[in-house]
């Protein structure tokens, strides 16, 4: 797994919104990653709880990974999610607080794109 930022988005805090990604091969720093959305965290931090993303990248050994039930068969559940977390944080680590489906997931991309077109002028 890596962890990254949705281009063109802007989340509850001001920030583009993070993503966990499932990939084969890590990514370096920096390196666009073609992923999609399939679970969401519900995350608690220091003072502020937020939301993450949980995607998978688009490659054949992802295709049949849709939602969060389909996770477990990439030993990805929400366990080896908070535990990813702990690796790849600066600082403290999130605690995992909740999850939600792929539908869920998709919402906060569609707002949080919303609010970046707001905030760039784009959206009419």
């Amino acid at each position: 797994m890596g962890k990254g930022t949705v281009p063109d988005t802007l989340g509850a805090d001001g920030r583009p919104v993070e993503a966990l990604v499932l990939m084969q091969e890590p990514a370096l720093p920096g390196d666009e990653v073609a992923a999609r959305p399939v679970a969401l965290l519900q995350l608690s931090e220091a003072d502020r709880d937020r939301d993450e993303l949980v995607c998978v990248a688009e490659a054949e050994p992802f295709a049949d990974l849709v939602d969060v039930p389909d996770l477990g068969r990439r030993h990805a559940g929400p366990s080896a999610w908070a535990g990813v977390l702990a690796r790849l944080s600066h600082g403290s680590a999130p605690r995992v607080t909740g999850y939600g489906r792929r539908a869920e997931a998709d919402r906060l991309v569609e707002r949080a794109r919303h609010s970046y077109l707001q905030l760039t002028g784009y959206l009419e």
